[in-house]
């Protein structure tokens, strides 16, 4: 032997100093002597040692049935391979107990784990135990092999069991099995990587785990801003008094924290703050991560709860909704979880963004619940005020105002504050209006706010004013209604306290009925133009999907999204939705009543404002009707209104003759405000052609069109002096063949 486990220390890069692990020298001796041993005995029972691989000879038969009179050519009177590195007071040594104590190691189970950490000390052992293999495609221990170099032949029936796929060393990760964990007798294993760094004293995590760590990139302003929440402290009592996580505890007390909260609340940060606090480290995993590793979700996550143990940390599972979403990954994730948990005891972290239901999941453990919630508007304000003072372009008194101007429109957290301002940096820096400064921060805002609103629902421009409505007296009082709610439902619910009263939530959901171009989109626009909120029109094909729960899902993120963002709701044809649930007579049944069950709950506790439009009240759903706030008819325009009308329907610029009678047009035909607004661009149209101002030659003839599109045929004395100007189409010339 001429190389040395000090040498390859030396040249290894990221393995500790050679004293640090003068251990692994006389370890690689020792395992020198014992594999000389058991080459020499491989070949004294060989005939031929040039065809010992690819024959069996008489000679070696002979020898193998002799085999059970001699003593065995090993020798293990000096004891286990891991006895005298015990006694030792290095660092490698006390890591190598504290090894052994976490897991509760035998030590035969220490003597095996050494035996096949030796091709990481000396590359030399993989070519030794291919010999002891006899197969040079197998290089590292196989149980043969490690049965023969550290157990008496007596033994290796008693001592396989310890090398099993149930056993502590596969269970609990800290060997690696190449026949996928099932501990066959084929099999070859391997120190995990974990392990290896740890006993070598080598920098890193198990490559294993690292695939799987939460690593999401914080600015630090939003770490600024979430160092105001305070739920670390409750969560390092929980720690603090809660079971021990450290090495060799055998008590079998069991604690599962889940910390919930929205998006951007900072859950990992407060978890992070409160281990900081308690003194105890912290292993973050992402759910999200852990869902995609399939078929190797048993491996990684007991390769992560492994090292946390080993580290005295926590194991703390952010996004674990992602994971716990679906079934499969559900259970095969809480059955780990739970034995682990049982065994070792200590605690683990969720985070999610709703309260999970893993009391069921763990029924031995404590179950704990930490909510982060959403700031409110004070708080809000504060946020903005820290994140504005970042930004050189506003003045204090400009800062206070937009403050609070953001804080009370967009319901964001304090995460989605700093990110917002982190992404209007480079276009403010371009900007030098003041107001367009507002305006644009306004705008990153709002797609911080609403990622995915915009993917489902159509941004409608809001141009319309409440006077630009057409209505009867008392619906036009509605429609103020409506907006006196919005403005001053602060004061009522959280001055005045009616929130107590009503345990619904604080929004408005209100219905517009009736025939199509009375008017009820612009209505929407008014009002959403009026309160200073955007308007988004709901794309029914882009929420309604034919796979079973992602209708919810998207109805999910739309309803949430709009709550954080003050913005108007418009669900057009909203009986194609909110239509009225049928008796169950086939699976389309069942989950088309579902999804309307969904959005009854979901309207209820919808916080800000749904707007329902449809030409049949009678198609909705009659429990979607006691949820509406303020139901208002738009009916058919009356001769005043059709009057108003006609002259709203020409803006200022366009020409108009002196012949156009309007009281004939309001009196004679019965259209609505779409349609008349329609007639008047057709007009628009007929008169450009003609290259002649717009006229009542042009008027009667687009009413004559809008009349043929709604399927009535008129006939020319219904225009009655005004007939003349009624025009035919001239056939286009037929050629003769």
């Amino acid at each position: 032997m001429t190389r040395t486990a000090t040498a390859m220390a030396r040249a290894r890069p990221g393995m500790a100093s050679a004293p640090a692990l003068a251990w692994t020298a006389a370890l690689v001796a020792e395992l020198d002597r014992r594999v000389a041993l058991q080459v020499a005995q491989m070949r004294g029972e060989a005939s031929d040692v040039a065809l010992k691989h690819l024959v069996i000879t008489d000679a070696e038969v002979d020898g193998l049935l002799a085999h059970r009179h001699r003593p065995s050519v090993c020798d293990f009177a000096a004891g286990s391979l891991s006895a005298r590195w015990l006694a030792d007071e290095s660092q490698a040594s006390a890591r190598l107990r504290a090894l052994r104590q976490c897991f509760a190691l035998s030590a035969f189970e220490l003597d095996a784990l050494l035996v096949c950490l030796a091709p990481e000390l000396d590359r030399r052992f993989e070519r030794l135990f291919a010999y002891l293999n006899d197969d040079l495609t197998r290089p590292r221990a196989s149980i043969d092999t490690v049965l023969r170099l550290t157990a008496p032949p007596h033994e290796h029936v008693q001592r396989q069991a310890e090398l099993a796929a149930d056993a502590a060393l596969l269970r609990y990760g800290l060997l690696v099995s190449d026949d996928g964990g099932r501990g066959l007798p084929h099999g070859l294993f391997r120190v995990a990587d974990g392990i290896v760094r740890y006993l070598l004293l080598r920098s890193g995590a198990d490559a294993r785990v690292a695939r799987v760590t939460s690593d999401d990139e914080v600015p630090p302003l939003v770490q600024r801003l979430w160092r105001a929440r305070d739920e670390d402290v409750a969560i390092a009592a929980l720690l603090t008094d809660g079971p021990s996580v450290a090495p060799g505890d055998e008590r079998s007390s069991s604690r599962v924290i889940n910390v919930h909260g929205r998006g951007g609340s900072g859950r990992g940060f407060v978890v992070q703050q409160a281990c900081a606090r308690a003194r105890i480290g912290c292993l973050a995993l992402d759910g999200g991560k852990l869902r995609r590793c399939g078929g190797e979700l048993h491996a990684t996550l007991a390769a992560a709860l492994r090292d946390a143990r080993l580290g005295a940390s926590v194991l703390f599972i952010h996004h674990a909704d992602r994971l716990f979403e679906e079934p499969g990954l559900q259970a095969e994730a809480c059955a780990i979880l739970q034995v682990w948990l049982r065994k070792f005891g200590g605690t683990v972290l969720l985070g999610s963004d709703e309260p999970l239901a893993f009391s069921e999941w763990f029924p031995a453990a404590e179950v704990a619940d930490v909510a982060v919630p959403a700031p409110d508007i004070t708080a809000r304000e504060l946020a903005w005020m820290e994140a504005l003072a970042t930004l050189p372009q506003w003045q204090e008194d400009e800062r206070i105002a937009l403050a609070r101007s953001l804080a009370a429109k967009f319901r964001l957290t304090q995460g989605e504050i700093g990110s917002a301002v982190q992404h209007a940096r480079a276009a403010l820096r371009v900007t030098t209006d003041s107001q367009a400064r507002a305006r644009v921060l306004h705008e990153v805002v709002a797609r911080v706010a609403t990622p995915r609103l915009h993917q489902l629902a159509e941004a409608m421009p809001v141009a319309h004013r409440l006077d630009d409505l057409v209505l009867p007296d008392d619906r036009f009082e509605l429609i103020h209604d409506i907006v006196r709610r919005v403005r001053h439902r602060r004061t009522v619910f959280e001055d005045w306290r009616f929130d107590v009263v009503s345990a619904r939530g604080r929004g408005l959901v209100v219905l517009f009925h009736g025939a199509s171009g009375t008017g009820k989109t612009m209505a929407a626009d008014a009002i959403a133009h009026t309160l200073h909120m955007r308007l988004f029109r709901i794309d029914l094909a882009g929420v309604v999907s034919k796979y079973i729960g992602e209708t919810e899902k998207n109805l999910r993120a739309i309803f949430d999204e709009a709550n954080r963002a003050d913005s108007v709701l418009f669900f057009d044809e909203a009986d194609a939705l909110f239509g009225k649930r049928s008796e169950v007579k086939d699976a389309h049944d069942r989950y088309a009543n579902i999804e309307i069950n969904y959005l009854l709950q979901r309207i209820e506790s919808f916080d800000g404002i749904a707007i329902l439009a449809t030409n049949k009240r009678d198609h909705i759903d009659d429990a979607f009707l006691r949820r509406i706030h303020v139901s208002i008819e738009f009916p058919l325009p009356q001769v005043p209104e059709r009057m108003r009308l006609w002259h709203r329907s020409f803006p200022e610029p366009a020409p108009l003759a002196d012949d156009i009678d309007w009281g004939f047009l309001a009196q004679r035909f019965a259209l609505t405000g779409g349609a008349i607004r329609n007639a008047a661009l057709s007009a628009a149209y007929l008169a450009a052609d003609a290259g002649s101002a717009i006229g009542m030659r042009e008027v009667v003839n687009a009413v004559r069109i809008e009349l043929v599109k709604a399927g009535r045929r008129m006939p020319d004395s219904e225009f009655g002096v005004h007939a003349q100007w009624l025009t035919r189409p001239t056939p286009s010339p037929t050629t003769e063949e």
